[in-house]
């Protein structure tokens, strides 16, 4: 079996700050002011609550006070075209991958609209259905690489923590981390390890792992 790649998506093979502000134009064109306001207020409370975004449980959260604008944003969520989010050349260098690798896409979320917003986004079809979303990722390891096996498994993320957290648990792992997005100069943990590869842009990806 040729050796995994595991790539997450928000921030990494897709620009997920540009694809929340579309979202949060559309909804404030779409709802009074003060249903937005609390909209994004119950998003920032499911997040901190599950450590995720979840959008359907911020949906449902909203419903119970204002149904109709509710199932508006519901249908804004829907319809988005994540598509034009991702990133300039990241569709031909998961092509790149498949010469030598096995792309597959890791990512935390929620089991609903995330799967939809990877196979919308046509990341699903690329990675050829290797796609793995749990609540917690890096919780889940042993998992991801029974599924798919293979020596020295990469993992690249937008987030140093997360992947400081794998060099722990996986010292022989590569991690990759890319410096893109509003999370890319977060710290890492006390006592987590550097990532072992860092990159500005997604498109360096094959390069940067070549012969590691």
């Amino acid at each position: 079996m040729a050796r995994p790649v595991f790539l997450d998506v928000d921030n990494t093979l897709l620009d997920n700050d540009a694809a929340k502000a579309a979202l949060e134009s559309r909804i404030a064109d779409a709802v009074p002011p003060e249903i937005a306001r609390r909209f994004w207020e119950l998003y920032e409370r499911v997040r901190d609550a599950k450590d995720y975004v979840d959008f359907p449980a911020t949906v449902e959260r909203l419903s119970l006070e204002h149904a109709a604008a509710a199932a508006r944003i519901r249908e804004i969520l829907d319809a988005l075209p994540y598509r034009v989010f991702v990133y300039p050349g990241a569709m031909q260098m998961i092509e790149r991958l498949w010469r030598a690798w096995t792309p597959v896409i890791l990512s935390d979320g929620d089991p609903v609209f995330q799967p939809r917003k990877i196979e919308r986004a046509g990341l699903a079809a690329a990675v050829r259905g290797n796609v793995l979303i749990y609540a917690h990722k890096d919780e889940r390891l042993a998992d991801v690489t029974a599924r798919f096996e293979g020596p020295r498994p990469v993992f690249v993320d937008d987030k140093a923590r997360i992947l400081g957290h794998i060099e722990r648990e996986m010292p022989d792992a590569v991690t990759v981390h890319v410096a893109q997005g509003s999370h890319a100069s977060e710290p890492l943990a006390p006592d987590d390890p550097q990532p072992d590869v860092e990159i500005a842009n997604i498109v360096e990806l094959p390069d940067a792992i070549d012969g590691r």
